[in-house]
């Protein structure tokens, strides 16, 4: 075997060299050619087009990241986050748990867990919470006209006042309320002085629903309507009217009779 000279020996290790470089040169071409579209890298952007030449997925040289139609992410507990640099701010996690979609406060810098302010149910009625352009917010009920509209029909005035729903179109088995159960109604009614838990410093007039006839009274006993009771006092009023024109009636009947009376006394004496 010939052995080579110093010069031999280093010219074949540069050929060596300079065949692996170029190796490794044409590998990286090969892999950018065909594995990346033509249109990766954009002027300061990275976009990813589809097999039409459509951006399906694009990041912008400003940091924004925008895709052509659907965001996907599939785990156990998928979400995202965002947060808010500065002083004094903190970060949101939006995250799907147990058909829960909830919005966690998270301390800043992707910290650790502080609150849930919100919770929705991915398993709720269809239109359960809208928000309309106007501002209105419906319950189950699509393009709100009020305020705050539910799908019962009741809602809140723009002037906030609350308003329940009356039509016949939501009611059935309606029935007349007698006198009897009115008054019976009226009479198993305490009014109380009292104040709320949540605001002891307010005073309130009105009702223990445990105490209240069922008339008026929630099925669980927990609340009353005002409307319930408002039915209750303006049948007893009617009642107390029909009472008073059949007493003003009899009341005329013997004035008459006692005027009559009197002109036919003096008649005898004359």
């Amino acid at each position: 075997m010939k052995k080579l000279g110093f010069g031999e020996q280093w010219s074949g290790r540069l050929f060596t060299l300079s065949t692996i470089g170029l190796t490794a040169t044409v590998l990286f071409a090969f892999v950018m050619v065909f594995t990346l579209p033509i249109s990766a890298f954009s002027a300061e952007k990275l976009v990813v087009k589809n097999s039409v030449g459509t951006i399906t997925f694009a990041v912008e040289d400003n940091g924004r990241v925008s895709n052509a139609s659907i965001y996907r992410t599939q785990s156990v507990a998928p979400g995202f986050w965002l947060d808010e640099t500065g002083t004094g701010y903190s970060g949101a996690y939006f995250v799907l748990d147990d058909d829960w979609m909830q919005v966690q406060r998270r301390a800043q810098g992707f910290g650790a867990y502080e609150a849930s302010p919100m919770f929705i149910n991915v398993g709720a009625p269809h239109t359960a919470f809208v928000i309309a352009e106007s501002g209105n917010v419906g319950f189950e009920k699509w393009n709100p006209s009020y305020p705050i509209h539910m799908k019962s029909g009741a809602y809140v005035t723009t002037g906030g006042v609350w308003t329940n729903a009356s039509s016949r179109e939501y009611k059935k088995d309606i029935k007349e309320l007698t006198a009897d159960e009115a008054v019976d109604a009226l009479k198993g009614l305490n009014p109380v002085k009292f104040s709320y838990k949540a605001s002891s410093d307010e005073q309130h007039v009105g009702f223990i629903s445990e105490d209240a006839p069922e008339l008026v009274a929630t099925k669980d006993k927990k609340g009353m309507s005002s409307m319930d009771v408002v039915a209750v006092l303006t049948k007893v009023v009617q009642e107390q009217q029909k009472t008073i024109a059949d007493l003003s009636k009899k009341m005329g009947e013997l004035e008459r009779e006692l005027k009559l009376k009197n002109q036919v006394a003096l008649v005898a004496t004359d």
